[in-house]
């Protein structure tokens, strides 16, 4: 099935992939070099993984992937974008590693993939990819063996609503937000040809979708500090996280959730 607003995202990270390849923040070359873009986080929560089956849905150009690997995960990576899983299996070979990477639409999985996993894993700036927060679940769940375990660390849904209060999101926006051109979000002087649609999440949605879909919800963790340099001035620390100006926020920047199938 094709999702028309989810192919305009495929055609805009298309794009983008050759952007990022080379920032500094995503360390692209330290992973290649044996080392790892695992935070400390998703370490924590899943701790040993050695000989894992582990699903990274919307896994980009599979860095983290890899680093599952090096953490002993035996990794499928899925990414909607055809040239993001085509520098995986460059970024694979050089590294001199083993994974799998398969191009699809998060929605469209089922069908694509035959076995089940210990682990589904997804991290990051994804969940405002995704159109239908409940079909998304039904695909985690499906993909789970029973006793797996679901692990997602990603940007808190009302976190927009404290960092850029002059743009007037609503928490509660059932409808996409369209950017045409928009600025890339690491080279932040190019401007990316089309258009992007992302979709705003409460925390309830997420949770609620998760239990829909027959999930048992183990932890829910929220966090004062971000992932990735979000403006001039946020810091990095020791451990790859970032702080704004002023330390940490009195509101929340990123948001886990780990949750478990029967």
């Amino acid at each position: 099935m094709t999702h028309e607003d989810h192919e305009k995202n495929r055609a805009a990270w298309n794009h983008m992939v050759d952007l990022h390849i080379s920032h500094p923040e995503y360390r692209t070359d330290e992973v290649i070099n044996g080392g790892s873009s695992l935070k400390r986080i998703e370490l924590e929560a899943l701790g040993d993984v050695k000989d894992k089956q582990l699903l990274h849905l919307m896994c980009q150009f599979g860095l983290d992937s890899l680093s599952w690997v090096r953490e002993g995960a035996i990794v499928t990576g899925v990414d909607i974008s055809e040239r993001s899983v085509e520098v995986a299996n460059e970024i694979k070979q050089k590294a001199g590693l083993e994974a799998e990477f398969i191009r699809s639409d998060v929605l469209d999985l089922i069908g694509k993939i035959d076995r089940k996993f210990d682990v589904v894993f997804q991290s990051y700036g994804t969940h405002c990819w995704i159109s239908d927060i409940y079909k998304w679940a039904e695909i985690v769940a499906h993909y789970l063996k029973q006793g797996g375990t679901f692990f997602i660390i990603d940007e808190h849904p009302a976190n927009v609503l404290f960092l850029w209060p002059e743009e007037n999101f609503s928490y509660f926006a059932t409808e996409p937000e369209r950017t045409l051109n928009p600025t890339d979000y690491c080279e932040t002087e190019t401007h990316i040809d089309g258009e992007l649609v992302e979709w705003q999440h409460k925390v309830s949605d997420i949770v609620n979708a998760l239990i829909t879909a027959g999930l048992t919800i183990e932890r829910l963790d929220e966090y004062n500090y971000g992932y990735y340099k979000l403006g001039e001035g946020w810091t990095e620390m020791d451990d790859h996280y970032w702080l704004p100006p002023g330390g940490p926020t009195k509101f929340p920047i990123m948001l886990a959730i780990k949750a478990r199938k029967g």
